[in-house]
């Protein structure tokens, strides 16, 4: 788990905005903080969770899962290069490329599975034996949901 700051400054690294010579003013931060709430806030209205809760300040811990940080990174750098290309391309096709597959991952790990309801097949038969006091029909009635 990683503070919020941490993120942002590795995200800024990605896109050349962040190095030891040349830091990211507090500014920066911020908006890399509102732009990882908003971020984060997306994925969870199309059902990304993964427990994090939006960062009150830019240190604040994020929560976030561990197979997950890489992911969290290389999307949020994508999201903060127009704030700061100053007209140059700063977004490479490998982080891009890295980009896109850690949001799948995310997507395949953190989003819930919808699991159909059992629905019985016309062909099932609806048992053995006498047919006295039932239908005459040997087979289930296909629009009928089984019982557990």
């Amino acid at each position: 788990m990683s503070s919020g700051t941490e993120i942002i400054t590795e995200a800024l690294q990605k896109i050349g905005a962040h190095s030891v010579a040349s830091p990211t003013s507090p500014e920066a931060i911020v908006t890399g903080k509102n732009v990882l709430n908003g971020m984060l806030q997306q994925w969870l209205s199309v059902g990304i969770d993964m427990g994090t809760a939006p960062l009150d300040a830019p240190g604040d811990e994020l929560s976030e899962p561990m197979d997950a940080r890489n992911g969290i990174i290389d999307n949020l750098a994508l999201m903060l290069a127009p704030f700061f290309s100053n007209g140059k391309q700063v977004v490479s096709p490998e982080l891009s490329r890295s980009a896109r597959i850690g949001y799948t991952f995310i997507k395949k790990m953190y989003q819930p599975v919808v699991i159909p309801q059992k629905k019985v097949s016309s062909t099932m038969p609806m048992g053995a034996g006498s047919t006295r006091g039932v239908s005459r029909s040997t087979f289930a009635d296909q629009n009928r949901e089984l019982e557990d």
